[in-house]
């Protein structure tokens, strides 16, 4: 689609359900952006609240700054898409209803976009706040390593080029947050979008896939603050975000099927780790043949004795006609998996 004279740079894509006290926060801080050209995509996911109340207000003082779209309860990647098929940037930043964005977000990071046209990502470091309210300045410094392990070449101050794969170091371990990237909207085309298959960390998948395509930049600033919430899945249960997260993997894997022997090696290192993370879990739950054949399959990603030992005692534990049907399904649910090896 060409762009008009008047279509904005930046569209940044809020998807939002049940965020009335909270989403103001999130557009005030793109209304307080000292990169001016933007327009706001609201996605409201069926919200039950006084969500609609505050679209209309802030469509009062926006007008067509802002788009309001209200559609049927999908989840936050099928919000996301829909604000992706409706933006009219250049340029999609994302913005969850919780968060917020730091002032010169857009700025820093059409900066680097400027002085690098090649570059079709551009992400950034950022802040957190977490559940007892403590604000801390760096996630990349405090929560995720590898996301400095990246090379990079200097563009101007704290403005980087990522020098070699960023697909390469983001396969190893997640820490592209979706609030933290700017993607130009020609890269995503038609094929690359959020997973609506995934409850959580489809993100990673997403930014996997563009960075796939692209090359990408990083600005090596906190320009987003994350705020962890009470109740959020993704914090109270780790189980259930390890069940999650193997199913991720496994969608990885499926999605790039010419993987590299590194890559493919990193893959199979989370799912070895993230199977006997389950296999503890159930340990602990005195479930010995789930917690054997978590063991057996963490082995069979990644050998090591303890793990060995781990599967061994559980199975020692687990009545032989439970753990033979507990084998006998598992071997028939693992035909996915066998393209990890």
């Amino acid at each position: 689609m060409a762009r008009e004279m008047n279509d904005p740079t930046v569209s940044v894509i809020i998807p939002t359900f049940d965020r009335a006290e909270l989403l103001p926060r999130a557009i005030e801080s793109v209304m307080a952006q000292t990169y001016h050209d933007w327009e706001i995509v609201l996605v409201d996911d069926g919200s039950t609240d006084a969500t609609p109340d505050v679209a209309r207000a802030y469509i009062r003082r926006l007008g067509d700054r802002l788009h309001y779209i209200r559609q049927k309860n999908g989840g936050s990647s099928r919000a996301r898409n829909r604000g992706i098929e409706v933006a009219r940037g250049r340029y999609v930043a994302f913005l969850d209803s919780d968060d917020e964005f730091l002032p010169t977000k857009l700025a820093r990071q059409i900066e680097l976009f400027d002085l690098r046209p090649e570059l079709g990502l551009v992400y950034c470091d950022y802040s957190f706040v977490d559940l007892d309210g403590v604000y801390h300045v760096s996630t990349f410094d405090e929560v995720h390593p590898t996301a400095r392990e990246v090379e990079t070449e200097a563009v101007a101050p704290k403005l980087l080029a990522c020098r070699g794969d960023l697909f390469g170091s983001l396969i190893q371990a997640y820490f592209i947050s979706t609030i933290v990237g700017m993607v130009k909207r020609k890269v995503l085309g038609t094929s690359i979008r959020f997973s609506e298959e995934h409850e959580f960390g489809e993100e990673w998948l997403f930014y996997l896939q563009v960075a796939r395509r692209c090359r990408a930049g990083f600005v090596d600033e906190p320009l987003a603050i994350y705020h962890y919430q009470q109740g959020s899945l993704a914090r109270t249960d780790k189980d259930a975000n390890a069940h999650q997260y193997l199913h991720l993997l496994r969608s990885i894997v499926a999605s790039f099927d010419d993987l590299e022997r590194s890559h493919r090696q990193a893959v199979r290192k989370n799912l070895s780790r993230l199977c006997r993370q389950l296999g503890h879990a159930a340990h602990r739950k005195r479930a010995y043949g789930n917690a054997a054949v978590r063991f057996a399959e963490s082995f069979r990603y990644k050998p090591s004795l303890p793990t060995f030992f781990e599967a061994l005692e559980s199975a020692v534990r687990c009545p032989w006609a439970v753990l033979s049907d507990l084998l006998g399904w598992h071997r028939g649910s693992q035909d996915a998996s066998c393209a990890v090896r």
